[in-house]
């Protein structure tokens, strides 16, 4: 499986980036989501990850 992800950034506002993702099937985004916990796991305290996928988990539960 290959995912690319491209990167758009607002012009109007520096921080505000939009990603394309060339896959969104629920197995793309499964893996997606696995690597960038990972990832994040092992750049925040474990007080900070509990946190922010806490977070995640609230947004994501919001839309359904």
């Amino acid at each position: 499986m290959k995912i690319t992800i491209d990167v758009l950034e607002n012009k109007s506002n520096k921080d505000n980036l939009e990603y394309l993702i060339s896959d969104t099937s629920s197995e793309a985004i499964t893996v997606l989501m696995f690597a960038l916990i990972s990832e994040a796991r092992q750049r925040a305290t474990y007080e900070q990850f509990l946190e922010t996928i806490t977070r995640i988990w609230g947004y994501m539960n919001e839309d359904n």
